[in-house]
């Protein structure tokens, strides 16, 4: 009799908790704009996000969009943004906390405008040789860090390269690194320094 009742409670524990969990739209999609999720759990995430993803390397642009449960990055904010001699790499985190509730479109922030006066060393070079330059980035709203980066990722065409770049960055920049990008997979870092 005992048994049987601890057994139902159990059961009932279980279902109760499943219930509770969060339901979040996943997908993944590199150089698009959207993607259509489907409903999965998330009993270890009180937020459902869409990471919108710009990769700017000179006159290109690709988009990058992902939904998903939460893993623990800032919500609501650019939790990335580097740059470098004409280019750019920017994230942007959206949160929610109801089922099914990341149904967003793609978006990334106006640009900020605001100089802070920061000004980092500037340049960009494929491959493992050094950059050197004497141009200078001025930086802007929280790109408060200088970067210094050598490193190699696949890029949202699946092309895999070795990066060598210095520039502007956020301090989530810094934290976050490239692990918080999506159309952005980094394979190997040699080095990745921020300077305030």
């Amino acid at each position: 009799m005992m048994g049987s009742f601890i057994l139902s409670l159990v059961i009932f524990c279980a279902i109760s908790w499943t219930g509770l969990a969060l339901q979040c739209l996943e997908c993944l999609k590199t150089d698009s704009d959207t993607c259509e999720g489907v409903s999965v759990e998330c009993p270890n995430s009180a937020e459902c996000v869409v990471i919108s993803e710009l990769y700017h390397p000179h006159d290109l642009i690709k988009h990058s969009i992902k939904r998903g449960c939460n893993t623990g990055l800032p919500c609501d904010s650019v939790n990335y943004i580097s740059n470098f001699y004409d280019q750019e790499i920017k994230s942007y985190v959206k949160c929610c906390t109801e089922d099914n509730c990341n149904t967003g479109d793609y978006y990334i922030p106006p640009e900020p405008t605001e100089h802070k006066g920061k000004n980092c060393t500037s340049c960009y070079k494929g491959g493992l040789k050094e950059c050197i330059s004497d141009r200078t980035a001025q930086c802007l709203n929280e790109d408060d860090q200088c970067l210094d980066y050598i490193g190699t990722f696949k890029d949202p065409d699946h092309v895999t390269q070795v990066q060598n770049f210095k520039g502007c960055g956020s301090p989530l920049a810094c934290q976050y690194k490239f692990g918080a990008l999506i159309g952005l997979e980094e394979l190997e870092t040699m080095r990745f320094t921020c300077i305030q």
